[in-house]
């Protein structure tokens, strides 16, 4: 008697959904009603086959699905998408959008609607494949740009005038730094930066002569040079990074004779390599896709001659020896800014 009844009632379910049809995205939902804004009661994959109601395809109760010829769908009350009616697995009458759906007719009109029917699945959620370059190891971070303030120790030096050197002040040195890194290709672990700085800086130097005669001196240093960097600790609010700069220098001074009675400037100039190492510590987002910096770093000072193209034959210039010598040495220097990774 059981098997009786189960075969009525799977009788009529053929008769009610009479056709058949394939979902063609990764994921479709089914819904409750035929609305966008419905309740979500089952979800489909790619490739599940699901019932569709006949009356999508007859245009009368007695027309045979396979010849008929009418594709008749449900248009939604809130938009224009089209729906199916179909049947949930718990038994109840569900909606699925019409364009998601392949119909099986199992005659010619299969040719006229193609398995890929979208280019690009509206449903699927995935990561694309093949994964992006790098994953799952390289951060979204590639390159850097930097602004920095700087200040450290003087240079020592001094134009060796005629007159016997009776006092000397010396000022701190002052400057700017840009800086732009990317990072290296090999490097999985983003660590390795390499780029380029380019800066400014300035010290001035006041010098008393005989007691009575000034002279400032204005030393200054345009560098630019490749820069590399290595993160030695890293974790996602703070970095400290190791860093290695060789820069191409060119060096000048102006100097500025006043004995009260003649005031004369006259300026001098040479090109330099010039080394440097030093370390940051980093506060990551400290602002809005801005990272706060403070660093240090040793300058190996070389030694430098300073010529001018202008010479003067006044007796207060040394004639002999007509150059600002720079010294060599280690100079401190200490810097603050800001960076932004992108």
């Amino acid at each position: 008697m059981k098997i009786f009844f189960t075969l009525i009632a799977l009788l009529s379910i053929s008769d009610l959904f009479a056709a058949r049809g394939i979902i063609l995205v990764l994921e479709a939902p089914l819904l409750r009603e035929a609305s966008l804004n419905s309740q979500v009661v089952q979800t489909t994959r790619r490739g599940d086959k699901i019932f569709i109601h006949d009356k999508h395809f007859h245009a009368s109760p007695w027309e045979s699905t396979a010849n008929a010829s009418e594709n008749l769908k449900i248009v939604a009350q809130d938009s224009d998408e089209e729906f199916y009616q179909t049947i949930s697995n718990d038994g109840g009458v569900a909606y699925v959008q019409a364009k998601y759906v392949k119909i099986i007719y199992r005659d010619s009109r299969e040719m006229s609607d193609p398995v890929t029917r979208f280019k690009v699945d509206p449903t699927d959620y995935r990561l694309e494949e093949p994964l992006p370059e790098g994953y799952p190891l390289s951060e979204r971070e590639k390159k850097k740009a930097a602004a920095f303030f700087t200040f450290g120790t003087h240079t020592k030096a001094s134009y060796p005038f005629a007159g016997t050197l009776s006092n000397e002040k010396f000022h701190k040195t002052l400057g700017l730094q840009v800086l732009y890194t990317t990072k290296v290709s090999y490097d999985l672990l983003d660590r390795f930066y390499f780029g380029a700085k380019l800066g400014f800086d300035n010290n001035d130097v006041e010098l008393e002569i005989n007691n009575t005669i000034n002279v400032k001196q204005s030393i200054g240093r345009f560098h630019a040079g490749p820069y590399i960097s290595y993160d030695l600790y890293k974790t996602q609010d703070h970095r400290f990074t190791t860093y290695g700069h060789l820069a191409l220098t060119y060096n000048r001074a102006y100097l500025t004779y006043d004995n009260r009675v003649v005031e004369e400037e006259r300026a001098f100039s040479a090109w330099s390599l010039t080394p440097e190492v030093g370390a940051q510590w980093q506060w990551l987002e400290v602002f809005p896709h801005t990272d706060l910096v403070l660093g240090s770093s040793i300058v190996m000072q070389p030694t430098v001659e300073l010529t001018s193209s202008v010479s003067s034959d006044a007796s207060y210039w040394n004639q002999d020896q007509d150059a600002l010598t720079l010294n060599s040495g280690l100079r401190a220097m200490f810097l603050l800014g800001i960076q932004s990774r992108y």
